[in-house]
């Protein structure tokens, strides 16, 4: 491949991650119609332009996954003859039908890339700044960088999240990329620094995704920092830190430690964590978004429609439609399973299934790959999986299936070394 070539598959994913998180302020600020929208339509033509230019032959293991993906997103894309669609809802396909585009442009860069890893790293480093800065940037100042849909995602309600519309797809895509830090820095790793800043970012995430309060995303991220702890020789020393802090928070009075929860909800600030905290741990079922959840999923498990091609992005009027005590549904099911399926039919559910199997079978399969880095790649799966279930909707965060991408296509790619996990000290030793 000519290197002129590389570089502008190179710079179109830094154009592309760049207008998908900036886009959201750049439209509150200075009142400009979203640039994401239109070069999304760009970048897909641009993908299928490269696809013809680059003729050649792919690896199979890259290539059924890509193509099934495809087959997801082409299914969808019926929905350009078959649907009315209004300006919002042609927006929201289009983010869908990127997906493809953005998974084959990550193929070409990968393969074809003199350093790769390196790549890849700044990209990641670039792609975690977009996320995690900008919450302590909101933060600090008071300056609300996106619009806010409610009172309660106003900065002034204590609602942190950065160049996002809300909270939860703050969690969501910081929750999705802690995986793919762990995984790509601390594989191959020739300097300390490397891991060094690798755990950097990882402790940048956690910070967003604690400022975000989401509690699923909190337990996602600790479930994985202490899986990885513990695959890495360090399973004593965590599993007795895990079991010492259960035993001390058991040992808290409970009342006072519900009375001291509640006294914070005089902090316009802390009164989010506080009120969630609490209803999580002493009045469950009083929660509202729990159990809103509950219902739009107990209707679902109990009415399952068969659907060939789906309602179209965001129309489920048709189905929810009377059936529910609030409307939020009839766009927003708060399932990317539930959503994929309403929107796009069973072909395009059956085509993401047997994309999360490859996934899976070629990650576990593959001899390079160490058992550390088997591990944290198929955990990236299970998390983005169980991120589908935190916003309401995934459709307009196509950036969050790219993660699972690269370690996919790099775990595939890759010159023939074995795929190790660095030592878990590397950063210790270059600190000291």
């Amino acid at each position: 491949m000519k290197v002129r070539r590389l570089h502008l598959y190179t710079a179109s994913l830094y154009i592309m991650l760049a207008a998908y998180m900036t886009a959201p302020a750049i439209s509150y600020k200075i009142g400009l119609p979203r640039i994401d929208n239109f070069l999304t339509v760009g970048f897909i033509l641009f993908s299928l332009i490269a696809a013809v230019t680059e003729r050649r032959r792919y690896p199979a293991r890259a290539a059924r996954p890509m193509l099934l993906v495809g087959l997801m997103a082409a299914w969808a894309s019926l929905h350009l003859i078959i649907t009315t669609l209004s300006a919002t809802r042609f927006a929201d396909l289009m983010f869908f039908l990127v997906l493809p585009s953005l998974m084959y442009i990550m193929y070409l860069v990968i393969r074809y890339h003199s350093d790769s890893l390196g790549f890849i790293r700044r990209f990641l480093t670039v792609f975690v700044l977009f996320v995690a800065l900008p919450p302590f940037v909101e933060l600090l100042t008071g300056i609300q960088l996106t619009t806010a849909s409610g009172e309660e995602l106003a900065i002034e309600s204590g609602a942190v999240k950065g160049l996002f519309f809300n909270p939860n797809n703050l969690a969501t895509t910081a929750v999705c990329l802690a995986p793919a830090v762990l995984f790509f820095f601390n594989i191959s790793v020739e300097k300390a620094k490397d891991s060094l800043h690798g755990w950097i970012l990882f402790a940048l995430l956690g910070a967003a995704i604690f400022l975000s309060v989401s509690r699923t995303a909190i337990g996602c991220y600790l479930v994985l920092l202490a899986a990885y702890l513990m695959y890495r020789k360090n399973g004593p020393a965590t599993v007795i830190t895990v079991s010492a802090a259960a035993f001390l928070l058991s040992m808290l009075p409970q009342q006072a430690l519900q009375e001291f929860l509640l006294s914070l909800n005089n902090n316009e600030f802390l009164e989010r964590f506080s009120s969630r905290l609490y209803l999580f741990l002493y009045d469950f079922g009083s929660d509202n978004s729990v159990s809103y959840r509950q219902e739009i999923y107990n209707y679902f498990a109990d009415n399952p429609p068969l659907l060939l091609t789906g309602y179209g992005p965001k129309n489920f009027i048709g189905y929810f439609g009377g059936h529910l005590s609030y409307d939020l549904a009839f766009e927003n099911p708060h399932s990317f399973l539930i959503e994929l399926y309403l929107s796009f039919g069973i072909v395009s559910l059956f085509a993401f299934a047997a994309y999360v199997y490859t996934y899976c079978n070629t990650i576990v399969l593959r001899k390079r790959l160490d058992n550390r880095a088997k591990w944290v790649s198929v955990l990236a799966m299970v998390i983005f999986i169980i991120a589908g279930f935190i916003p309401s909707s995934i459709l307009r965060l196509p950036f969050i299936w790219l993660p699972c991408f690269m370690i996919l296509l790099y775990s595939v790619l890759r010159p023939s070394e074995k795929i190790r996990p660095a030592p878990f000290h590397a950063a210790t030793r270059q600190i000291s």
